[in-house]
């Protein structure tokens, strides 16, 4: 099993929870005056505005796209942890980026094996995805609940996921721990097909094959990714 040590909990989950709980103390707020001022005109009307109160607080929930993407990466992170112990993996590692407006980029996932460190970014979209490198936008097609066929866009993950490496490559070249980085698109959802064309400069994958392919992958000049490197990678998750 590979090195998790370097796992934290999931700050999508967090955020999501705090966006529940803001929700949920709005309700109380608000709806309790209510409830006791509906008891002085008569208990039943009370106890009826006191049961919507407890219904509407029972129905606010988190971030549906902010909990997608927190199951995208609890998906993937059980994917990964199947590698060999040789491989460590930190998730959401904060990038320093100068032309950040937080001054950091955070990148989803990065795993450090025998000869090589990967970036991956993952997305937790379904439908059918068109994975064209040269258009800034994706086209993701789905099908409603009554057949009937629809289109999204998604932001071109490819660019995200090269932006991450080139930052983490200075890092490490700051901290003369530079080794050989590959980015991965990975998507997650059970229900996503991808049309990839043959000369996408970035692998694009599903769960299912990301653990062989890092498991097999070949860097173009090998060199073993010492200690250092990892270190300098736990140093950015604090």
């Amino acid at each position: 099993m590979a090195n998790t040590r370097y796992v934290t909990a999931n700050r999508l989950t967090e955020e999501s929870k705090a966006i529940q709980a803001k929700g949920r103390n709005l309700v109380l707020i608000m709806g309790l005056p209510v409830a006791v001022a509906a008891f002085f005109i008569h208990p039943l009307v009370g106890l009826v505005a006191l049961a919507g109160v407890a219904a509407l607080y029972g129905s606010i929930g988190g971030s549906a796209v902010i909990e997608a993407g927190a199951r995208g990466e609890d998906a993937a992170l059980d994917w990964l942890s199947k590698l060999p112990d040789s491989f460590a993996i930190f998730n959401q590692v904060d990038l320093p980026s100068e032309q950040s407006r937080t001054g950091m980029v955070e990148t989803d996932l990065v795993v450090t094996g025998p000869e090589a460190v990967f970036v991956i970014e993952v997305k937790h979209n379904n439908g059918a995805i068109n994975c064209d490198e040269s258009r800034p936008q994706w086209t993701v097609s789905k099908t409603g609940r009554r057949g009937n066929r629809y289109g999204k866009e998604m932001r071109n993950p490819i660019r995200q996921v090269k932006k991450q490496v080139w930052l983490l490559s200075e890092y490490l070249k700051s901290r003369k721990a530079k080794r050989w980085i590959q980015p991965i698109v990975l998507f997650t959802h059970p229900d996503v097909s991808l049309g990839r064309s043959s000369d996408l400069s970035v692998p694009v994958l599903t769960g299912p094959e990301v653990v062989e392919y890092i498991r097999n992958f070949k860097p173009e000049r090998p060199r073993p990714v010492k200690e250092n490197t990892v270190q300098a990678i736990a140093t950015l998750k604090g």
